[in-house]
């Protein structure tokens, strides 16, 4: 009986939902109607590819982006740039745009208290326990994403700096073997699987719909924000800009960052010991004392207690 509550309360909120956006976007349902009677109809084919297609992209989509839309226009344009930046250091988790992510946000603001708010009511769980529910849930909900879009940066940040010295192994040796800087980008892509990978996929794409390589580069060192690419960036623009051989550049680049990524990994050797001290003396100590001095505690308890 509780389900079937649940799942009629939702169900009415579903149809005020829709009914709410019919009754906000009636006048430009009407404008589209009349557009395409003026127009003329699609070919059948058209018409047919179009209903055959699933009912989430049919229906669910483009709801789901026009109120992305609308809620895009109520936030300010700094909070986008911010979040924008933020999400393309993530890599763009889920393929998730600027839109799309507030929308996820706010639907989850709305649908989880919501869940909690009937749960409270059909359970008859004290006012202050619901409160204190929501209350949780908003927080968790402020704080998770950003959260969430943090560590996934510092997770692709670590992946880009660690493969970038493998990557330019690849890149110096296919330009050395002859190939341009551009088919040496493409057999890096074919080859090589990676978040740097796919970065340099995209230069490819960009200049493909017309953009220079130094524009294209920059781009990819802006989206990723590692200091060690943007170096390597600054270095190949350059050397293309001065003519000189980029394969010699790529060569001292590589035995640069394997430098950095040897001292890197010293100095995370150096800082180990460090780390391990506060479990020692907390964690592993006490226990080793126990094992070692506990008979001999026992005994002296005994032989002084009797």
């Amino acid at each position: 009986m509780l389900t079937l509550i649940i799942l009629l309360f939702f169900i009415s909120i579903f149809t005020i939902f829709i009914s709410i956006l019919k009754i906000a976007y009636k006048n430009k349902i009407s404008i589209l109607y009349r557009l395409d009677k003026v127009k003329g109809r699609k070919d059948s084919k058209d018409n047919m590819d179009e209903l055959s297609a699933p009912f989430y992209q049919r229906v669910i989509m483009p709801i789901g982006r026009n109120i992305s839309e609308a809620i895009s226009k109520t936030t300010p344009k700094g909070t986008k740039n911010r979040i924008e930046v933020k999400l393309a250091l993530a890599g763009n988790p889920y393929n998730l745009g600027v839109n799309q992510w507030f929308l996820v946000k706010r639907m989850l603001g709305i649908v989880l208290p919501l869940i909690i708010l009937v749960y409270g009511l059909l359970t008859k769980i004290l006012f202050s326990k619901a409160g204190i529910m929501l209350l949780f849930i908003i927080i968790i909900l402020n704080v998770f994403p950003n959260l969430y879009l943090t560590q996934a940066s510092k997770k692709r940040i670590d992946e880009i700096t660690k493969t970038l010295p493998d990557v330019l192994d690849i890149l110096t040796v296919s330009v050395e073997a002859g190939l341009s800087f551009d088919g040496a980008i493409s057999r890096l892509v074919e080859k090589m699987p990676g978040e740097l990978s796919h970065e340099f996929g995209k230069v490819l794409g960009s200049m493909r719909m017309g953009k220079t390589r130094s524009e294209a580069l920059r781009d990819m060192s802006e989206r990723c924000g590692v200091s060690d690419l943007t170096t390597l960036v600054g270095s190949i623009i350059q050397a293309d800009q001065l003519g000189v051989g980029i394969g010699k550049v790529l060569r001292i680049q590589s035995e640069q960052m394997r430098q950095k990524r040897r001292q890197r990994a010293q100095e995370k050797a150096m800082k180990a010991p460090i780390k391990i001290l506060f479990p020692l003396i907390f964690f592993i100590f006490p226990s080793i004392f126990a094992v070692l001095l506990g008979p001999a505690v026992i005994k002296f308890m005994e032989a002084f207690g009797g």
